[in-house]
């Protein structure tokens, strides 16, 4: 007679097979998630490198003019500008309804060439009551002016200005200047005993080159004077949006 025990001892032994290639399928899984879960999450994406040219020489003279440019420059249009320099370019947007004054002004001088081979000749740092990177003066030594003043426009209302607001430079005296801008590389509260800055608009790209020079610092660790790293506007661009 055949012998009964043998489909019960196959299907034991199929079924002791099927229990250990189960068993090794659980293990692999298991090795490959933890090695998974063991591996270093993904860091951020580093910001590209920045480099500087060598700064060019300053222009010789600059335009000059007898009063501020019309409001109707700039009004009706939105605009956007492009501030090419030694150690790359910066998009800027620019607030025309809220600065309508001194967006017309930017607008004209950029158009004339004003900034045209001009150096950034102050950083503020930490240690200073302000933070940002200071442009736009021909003569490179804080001395040129377009020939007018302009009135403040779009202050922030807790007078704290954020990284990548663009405004208008002021004396120590507080007149209006119209001539020089900035950029915030740290947010900064402006003292209430010390001037306050029309915000003319914002950084949307090349913050990092702002950043690149801010890290440097300033000439003999000064904080508020000429950057390390120098850097020249080589142009401005301005277009409507």
């Amino acid at each position: 007679m055949p012998d009964a025990q043998l489909p019960r001892r196959t299907a034991r032994f199929l079924v002791g097979i099927a229990v250990l290639v189960l068993g090794l399928v659980v293990a692999v899984l298991a090795v490959v998630l933890f090695r998974q879960m063991d591996r270093p999450a993904p860091g951020p994406t580093p910001a590209a490198a920045v480099s500087c040219a060598p700064p060019v020489a300053p222009p010789t003279t600059h335009p000059t003019f007898t009063a501020p440019p019309d409001v109707s420059v700039a009004a009706g249009s939105q605009w956007t500008a492009t501030v090419r320099t030694t150690c790359g370019d910066l998009g800027l947007v620019l607030e025309t309804e809220r600065a309508p004054r001194s967006v017309a002004s930017f607008v004209t001088l950029a158009r004339a060439g004003y900034w045209t081979d001009s150096g950034c000749h102050r950083l503020t740092s930490r240690q200073a009551p302000t933070a940002f990177l200071q442009c736009g003066d021909p003569t490179g030594r804080s001395t040129a002016e377009p020939g007018y003043d302009l009135p403040l426009e779009n202050v922030p209302a807790d007078r704290t200005y954020r990284v990548g607001d663009v405004g208008l430079a002021r004396g120590d005296g507080f007149p209006g200047t119209a001539g020089e801008f900035f950029v915030v590389h740290h947010d900064f509260t402006a003292p209430a005993d010390g001037p306050a800055y029309s915000v003319i608009g914002h950084v949307t790209s090349g913050q990092e080159v702002v950043q690149h020079v801010a890290s440097g610092g300033g000439e003999d660790t000064r904080p508020d004077g000429p950057p390390f790293e120098s850097i020249s506007v080589l142009s401005v661009d301005v277009r409507r949006r």
